[in-house]
């Protein structure tokens, strides 16, 4: 039997199609329109009011609380080479 080469040009040109949408950002499904300025300014007007309570810091319990280890953690060493031995 012998096989069409038809799909496989159709796979290769959905792939290389896909591939040019990908590279050049042509979704138009990306395409997220910026807030207008007089919104802007508007959707932060909620935090005018906003009172943080610093007096968490100040309780024993949080106090007590100590740093165990090194600050900043320094990586230890990598896995194996060949995870597959």
């Amino acid at each position: 039997m012998r096989k069409s080469p038809i799909l496989l040009y159709l796979i290769m040109t959905l792939g290389f199609v896909v591939g040019f949408l990908y590279n050049n950002q042509l979704d138009p499904t990306a395409n997220i329109s910026p807030v207008s300025p007089k919104f802007q300014l508007t959707s932060l007007k909620g935090l005018d009011a906003l009172n943080i309570d610093y007096s968490i810091l100040g309780q024993p319990q949080f106090q007590q609380l100590k740093v165990f280890g090194q600050i900043p953690v320094q990586p230890g060493a990598g896995g194996k080479t060949d995870p597959f031995q």
